[in-house]
């Protein structure tokens, strides 16, 4: 056997290998929509068996309807998808956060089928998700502050207000006992001067 045939066979059989057991999700869709093969990766993140996923609609499983449709409408016109975000139903109902990497094995102009890559993102969608909500709860906390400091400014203000008014009382009020305690005097020397 000549050796190129036996390195041929061991890159097939490589390729073969990488196919079904990658790290990654990969699966293939022919131009109407239907799965036609997928590794063991992409069967293990959905929780599918091969007979619950090859050969069914890829619609089935986007939790999205306008995603997949854009998906497919974008490979159709040879266009390459490169970390489109997408949503997938598992088996078990959950929800799995996913970016999407494809393109289409075409021949001539035939649409064959996509390569699509499929790599989970949920956990870091889960963490983001949980950054925003805590985001949000800092703002809300944030308003609640300034609502706050605005009371207790208005509250000092009040306070101040009343203190200073309270200080130019007491003035007028030394001021009329001083006027006061000078008309007595007066009056008396009026009295003195009489007698």
């Amino acid at each position: 056997m000549p050796a190129n045939l036996d390195r041929s066979s061991d890159e097939s059989n490589d390729f073969i290998d990488l196919f079904q057991n990658g790290a990654l999700g990969l699966h293939f869709v022919g131009p109407d929509g239907v799965i036609l093969n997928a590794n063991q990766a992409e069967l293990d993140l959905l929780g599918y068996t091969r007979a619950e996923y090859i050969g069914h609609h890829i619609s089935e499983f986007h939790v999205d309807a306008s995603v997949i449709e854009d998906i497919l409408k974008r490979l159709s016109r040879k266009e390459i998808l490169k970390n489109y975000e997408a949503r997938l139903r598992a088996k078990d109902g959950s929800i799995k956060h996913v970016l999407i990497t494809s393109n289409v094995l075409w021949r001539q102009d035939d649409f064959i089928h996509t390569r699509c890559f499929t790599r989970d993102i949920t956990d870091r969608k889960k963490v983001e998700e949980q950054q925003e909500r805590l985001i949000c709860e800092l703002e809300r906390t944030r308003e609640t502050l300034e609502d706050k400091i605005q009371e207790l400014e208005d509250f000092h203000d009040a306070v101040v207000n009343r203190e200073l008014k309270m200080i130019e009382l007491e003035k007028e009020v030394k001021q009329l006992r001083a006027e006061n305690r000078r008309l007595a005097e007066d009056l008396q020397e009026a009295r003195n001067l009489r007698t």
